[in-house]
């Protein structure tokens, strides 16, 4: 090469540069020739002028130099052409913050991206470290050089975080630092590219959101669900306050690799809990919040989101498989050090709309090449319709309405078929022209996920709906036919089906559905036995039953309700368990179509609802039909007691009559053994006729009682015991009451109860003077009322008879009675809805309890 004739100074300078060797810093050669860095710069600058140096920008500020090869020289003036729109382009690029950092990781550049995201003038920020972007939190934690040492480590790390603008305010951040080195592999910096990621964040927090409410009405179903809730595909566990587990459900139980045994077993010593999910359990338990957590499980390699709802004795915990998610989202999140590498497309059209510049995601996306690209007309792959949109959007970005203009468009690939992509895009001056710098991103996945999302949500919706339905309507029918108009319309098949199981005539009678011919609904039955129908096939398995298409089918040809609607797809579950079905619902499609796992547990979710409406309707027929014979069979009894007892009573005193008139006109003709025989008759009639009368007042209880109102037991107790004044003092007997309750009774029947439990404690007192003793005490809306005595006392084996009609234990001559005031004193504190019972020692007396409704 010929060296022009250069100065001594400037050859020396000229003399640090090899040919076609690495660039140098104007800093680096300043330290060489040590002539100072303003007359370092004139130096290198003359010698750039005399052909002998090539220079670049990096960034805002800085430069490098070197002295370029004979290859070199030919090509640099497109190289320089090339250089210029490179750092044009990065310059302003406002969806990405680009800079550079030196090695102590100090700001060297600044775009405009960085300049719009971070809120800092490039001459406020240059030469400050870029710790300055951190929060507090983690500044105190080391974060930012742990970047920078990781970066220089593996070349390239990747982070996501609250960073800090210049005015104090935080936005979430996917950051990717990169080292760069020489060719000696010394390091002289980091590229830094950062997207402001908060609107995505914000939007998934949403989706989270809306989630967790779904799931919180889905727990409020539980208790009346549970077999819809074992079938669910989320896992679920509850853990006590010392985090033992309460409950889990399968899910859980398989995932977890747990058994029924680890109920009551502490958490933490069966399953390998990672420290943050640990940290979780303990915050929710401390603070009372519910707290979401995304973790990774490494004993089976998977990912989960988990929910973690805390409550009074415990925590509630959902989670559910997200490896897949999490594994898209670093593959989106994943971007290369500058402009070329990064994942997303990038683009520049001028004011023609036409493309001067796309990256490579942008011509790989498209599917077309680079120079293909460039030139042609944006309509190749946005489309006329999103170009004038854009254009639009365009129109307000320069009004100043808006500072980045983003929406939602097709991209078309030049294989015809298309792609959604979110767009995003600024101002650009091409040649003296507007034009526009766009990013573009590949969002059909998650558009994909967002429509998953929403369908699995609509199906929990229904599931709840329909539960709720069949806790609120007695119809069976009804809520079958709403379960099919549903299920149809959730999954956009033509047909859904209830079939009712007739298993003594070996059909299914097509009970309710909806898209079958007119007429066929009520009437139609399919074959529950043959060998080629698809119902029967259902009911011989103990699973759901998927058809993608019945053309292809080897199972089973399906039964001629199917062919005749020309069915191809559908699927088939049992309502009610394998052992005892009630039928099968069924939803069906006229195209061959796959169906997901979400669809499959969704109509089997259905099937479980109608199987719990249908059992809670069976057994509630069941107990009306029994309450109806038992109403009237306790009628009939009512009844006959009262005419029995009422019929005896003429001819019983005409017996006691004649036998009176016999004793008075007889008395003196007849001897000892007369008289006793007539004592004896007359006695017996006597007591004939008090057991009548009790029977009497024992089949009156329901239809002679009174109506009920707040009653004051005291005023009873009182009064019972003024009746029974004379008894009392024949047998010196002592009544003591502590403090009785008002409750809803009838006064009179409860006298009667207080009457024959009293006389009954003073009747069977024994040799000493009977101590009695009336309490109450309350629980909850109701009382237990208690008379205890220390008489006698009741054997063990005897205590559950005395309250049966005419059951005595002891005879006439031992104690009067007629056997009937316990079981009068049962009826009468039944039909106040409560209980009545024994508690007795022999010997030791015997106390009387009894429950009644509080006031």
């Amino acid at each position: 090469m010929t060296v022009p004739q250069l100065t001594d100074a400037l050859r020396e300078t000229l003399a640090l540069f090899d040919e076609g060797g690495a660039p140098m810093t104007t800093t680096e050669v300043a330290e060489r020739v040590d002539p100072g860095r303003r007359s370092t710069y004139e130096r290198l600058e003359r010698l750039v002028d005399h052909g002998c140096l090539e220079t670049k920008n990096v960034g805002g500020s800085g430069r490098v130099w070197w002295q370029p090869s004979v290859d070199e020289r030919e090509t640099t003036e497109v190289g320089r052409q090339s250089d210029e729109q490179f750092r044009t382009l990065v310059d302003a690029t406002d969806e990405y913050a680009i800079f550079m950092l030196g090695p102590e990781g100090r700001v060297r550049t600044w775009n405009s991206g960085a300049e719009r995201i971070k809120g800092y003038e490039a001459d406020e920020i240059l030469g400050t470290h870029f710790s300055t972007f951190y929060t507090d939190v983690d500044r105190r934690a080391g974060v930012p050089e742990n970047n920078l040492t990781e970066a220089t480590r593996r070349g390239s790390t990747e982070d996501e975080g609250w960073r800090v603008r210049a005015d104090g305010s935080t936005f979430w951040a996917n950051v990717t630092i990169s080292a760069i080195r020489d060719e000696d592999g010394e390091l002289e910096g980091f590229t830094k590219v950062t997207r402001d990621m908060t609107d995505r964040r914000e939007y998934e927090q949403r989706l989270e959101a809306q989630t967790d409410r779904l799931e919180r009405q889905r727990d409020e179903l539980e208790s009346e669900l549970d077999d819809v809730f074992e079938r669910i595909s989320d896992g679920f566990y509850a853990l006590d306050e010392e985090l033992r587990f309460i409950y889990l459900n399968d899910h859980a139980a398989d995932v977890l690799d747990l058994d029924g045994e680890t109920v009551g077993r502490d958490i933490r010593d069966e399953v390998s809990l990672t420290d943050s999910f640990e940290s979780a359990l303990y915050e929710a338990l401390e603070t009372q919040e519910s707290v979401i957590l995304e973790d990774y499980y490494d004993p089976i390699d998977r990912w989960f989101y988990n929910a973690i709802y805390p409550s009074e004795s415990g925590l509630s915990v959902y989670f559910h498989e997200i490896t897949e998610q999490k594994r898209r989202e670093r593959k989106l999140r994943q971007y290369e050090r500058i402009v070329e590498t990064i994942d997303d497309g990038m683009y520049v059209l001028d004011g023609n709309r036409q493309f001067t510049m796309v990256n490579e995601a942008f011509a790989s996306m498209t599917g077309y090449g680079r120079d293909e690209l460039v030139g042609a007309a944006a309509e190749t792959v946005f489309g006329g319709t999103f170009v004038d949109i854009a254009d639009e959007k365009q129109a307000e970005l320069e009004s100043g309405e808006k500072e980045i203009a983003v929406l939602e468009e097709e991209l078309y690939r030049s294989d015809g078929t298309s792609v959604t992509v979110e767009s995003r895009f600024d101002l650009f001056e091409v040649d003296g022209e507007m034009g526009r710098v766009g990013v573009v991103r590949d969002i059909s996945e998650r558009k994909e996920r967002e429509r998953k999302l929403e369908q699995w949500a609509r199906q929990q919706r229904v599931v709840s709906d329909l539960g709720q339905l069949a806790l609120e309507t007695d119809d069976v029918d009804e809520l079958m036919d709403e379960a099919s108009r549903q299920v149809a319309s959730v999954l956009g098949t033509e047909y859904c089906k209830v079939l009712d199981l007739d298993a003594e005539n070996d059909h299914l009678l097509l009970r309710q559905g909806v898209g079958w011919t007119d007429g066929l609904v009520g009437e139609a039955t399919v074959s529950a036995v043959e060998g080629d129908s698809q119902a029967a096939y259902t009911l011989a398995t103990d699973y759901p039953i998927v058809v993608e298409n019945l053309e292809t089918e080897s199972r089973f040809s399906g039964p001629d309700l199917l062919r005749s609607h020309d069915v191809h797809s559908g699927i088939s579950v049992v309502i009610g368990s394998f052992d005892e079905p009630w039928g099968i619902l069924g939803t069906h499609d006229t195209t061959p179509r796959e169906f997901t796992d979400e669809d499959i547990n969704f109509v089997r979710s259905v099937a479980n609802v109608l199987a719990e409406a249908i059992e809670r309707r069976q057994y509630q027929e069941r107990l009306e039909a029994l309450v109806t014979d038992l109403e009237k069979s306790n009628e009939r009894l009512e009844q006959f007691a009262y005419a029995a007892s009422h019929d005896l009573q003429e001819p019983l005193r005409m017996v006691s009559s004649y036998l009176q008139l016999i004793e008075r006109r007889y008395d003196e003709t007849l001897d000892e053994d007369g008289r006793e025989f007539l004592a004896y008759a007359v006695d017996g009639a006597d007591r004939m006729r008090k057991m009548i009368d009790g029977l009497l007042e024992y089949s009156r209880v329901e239809t002679q009682g009174g109506e009920f109102e707040p009653v004051d037991l005291e005023a009873i107790v009182d009064n019972v015991r003024t009746d029974l004044q004379v008894k009392i003092e024949n047998h010196d007997a002592e009544i003591t009451v502590d403090e009785l309750p008002r409750v809803e009774g009838d006064e009179e029947q409860l006298w009667q109860v207080f009457q024959n439990l009293l006389s009954n404690a003073i009747e069977y007192s024994g040799d000493e003077p009977p101590q009695i003793h009336v309490t109450a005490e309350r629980s909850g809306s109701e009382w237990t009322v208690s008379v205890a005595d220390d008489g006698i006392g009741i054997e063990p084996d005897r205590q559950e008879r005395i309250f049966e009609v005419f059951r005595r234990l002891h005879g006439p001559d031992e104690y009067s009675g007629t056997g009937i005031g316990l079981a009068l004193c049962q009826r009468i504190v039944e039909r106040h809805g409560g209980d009545i019972w024994v508690d007795s020692t022999p010997g030791e007396g015997a106390t009387f309890s009894f429950t009644l409704p509080d006031a």
